[in-house]
């Protein structure tokens, strides 16, 4: 068998020279790309680890009627990573709820502080929910913030009561304006998300999935869109077992909805968050 010729490197001549250095530079380029790529990432693990530290010291500072908690998108949807105080009775690695949901789906694009909200069991908190981001405006996490308000308001009516009755007022303050007291539910799993959610869109489509037409579905998958559920890993098989539809079916559902939110020229919404998966404005402010 005859040896097959041994052929010498291509050698590099002053003609290669501006090529080289075109590759060079690319290949430079891309690897300063690379490296800030990785720094953004670290800082911002970073600055979501460092604030887990802090949540349960800040939630012993104010005291035993303070709740804080710290959510982290990549997470999503069981997204706390630190909690200080027990109002809600979550813990580490319990879910998001249905409001901050619908918050990221918005974009997320401006922080809620000071609203009001009333639990099943009667009590009233005064709550913020602060968003974290990073350098390109991207909601990574945020941080919630609950006050029991409930005995100052009550001691507040008292006071009013026995000042009023024994004529102390006689020139009355004006009270400011009253804020925005809603319903709020903290569910402590992924299907109680789900559930409440898809429940609450079948009660405003007001039919019975087993009674709907293909404009009933299509009108409960938009406000679910809307409301985020699709963040939620899974939600699709679960809003089809509870529309009585296939998966494929919410998928052409949602490819509907696009097309149309497309064709009617809809505003483009900002980008949410760096959590996994794919609600109406604003109406209420909630607690997260």
């Amino acid at each position: 068998m005859a040896e097959k010729a041994k052929t010498s490197p291509k050698r590099k001549t002053a003609a290669d020279a501006p090529q080289r250095a075109t590759v060079d530079a690319r290949r430079s380029k891309r690897q300063h790309a690379d490296a800030a790529g990785l720094q953004v990432m670290t800082s911002t693990v970073n600055a979501l680890h460092n604030l887990r530290g802090i949540v349960p010291l800040l939630a012993q500072v104010v005291g035993p009627n303070c709740e804080i908690v710290l959510h982290d998108f990549s997470r999503l949807p069981n997204s706390i990573v630190a909690i200080g105080g027990d109002l809600t009775h979550r813990a580490v690695g319990d879910t998001i709820n249905p409001f901050a949901l619908e918050r990221i789906r918005e974009g997320a694009d401006r922080d809620l502080i000071n609203y009001q909200v009333e639990l099943e069991d009667g009590r009233v908190l005064r709550s913020s929910t602060i968003f974290v981001r990073d350098d390109a405006g991207v909601a990574l996490g945020c941080l919630c913030v609950n006050l029991d308000v409930s005995d100052l308001l009550k001691m507040r009516s008292v006071i009013d009561a026995l000042t009023t009755s024994v004529g102390m007022v006689s020139n009355p303050v004006v009270d400011p304006p009253a804020l925005v007291t809603i319903h709020e539910t903290f569910p402590k799993t992924v299907e109680d998300v789900m559930a409440e959610t898809v429940s609450e869109a079948i009660a405003n489509v007001a039919v019975e999935p087993n009674l709907m037409h293909k404009r009933h579905k299509l009108e409960v998958v938009r406000l679910l869109e809307e409301r985020g559920l699709f963040l939620v890993r899974d939600a699709v098989d679960y809003v089809a077992r509870e529309l009585k539809v296939t998966r494929f079916t919410i998928y052409n559902y949602l490819n509907e909805l696009k097309e149309k939110e497309g064709a009617s020229g809809a505003s483009s919404r900002k980008p949410a968050s760096r959590g996994r998966g794919a609600t109406a404005p604003m109406k209420k402010p909630k607690s997260a």
